[in-house]
């Protein structure tokens, strides 16, 4: 134990000297070159920032099979059922909502719906049932996303109406 930890002590201090040194070099005609050779003994070292390294843990977008005869067309999502300003009505404050998309979705993809612009909890379908939407306006849209969270379509934002019959509102006759 005690053996690791000295070599644990020698590499905090070897491994900044490994640091490789640039050197800056403007020649007479104003051209700059960058070196890890000391072009002089009086050359100083440049002050280099830390660099700075991203990770790209996003995964591919789904395959598409290409097809040879005909162009492949960007991937769509759209709302079929409940249609942009519709009235829904005698549903017991349930709003059901159905999409298409122009290709197979693929098994680990998941379908995040919004209503009134709050994130629903995903699912693994073209087709949801919510509860409890209380009666008015409400906006409603979806987005297709990598388990990771990545967009790859998204859906344009509709507007439904939701007209539940009460005392007050009773259902036309």
């Amino acid at each position: 134990m005690k053996q690791l930890i000295l070599i644990l002590i020698a590499l905090v201090f070897v491994l900044p000297a490994a640091a490789q040194t640039i050197y800056k070099v403007v020649d007479e005609d104003g051209n700059v070159t960058y070196t890890d050779q000391k072009p002089s003994d009086d050359a100083e070292p440049m002050d280099l920032p830390e660099l700075n390294v991203l990770e790209d843990n996003s995964e591919p977008p789904p395959v598409i099979p290409e097809s040879s005869t005909e162009e492949r067309e960007p991937l769509q999502l759209r709302i079929v059922s409940p249609e942009n300003e519709e009235n829904i009505r005698g549903t017991a404050n349930r709003l059901s909502v159905n999409l298409e998309s122009n290709i197979e979705i693929p098994p680990t993809a998941l379908i995040v719906f919004y209503i009134d612009g709050e994130a629903q909890d995903p699912v693994q379908s073209l087709s949801a049932t919510f509860e409890e939407i209380p009666r008015g306006t409400h906006t409603l849209r979806a987005e297709l996303q990598t388990p990771s969270g990545r967009v790859l379509a998204e859906t344009e934002t509709i507007t439904v109406y939701m007209r539940q019959a009460s005392r007050q509102h009773p259902p036309p006759r």
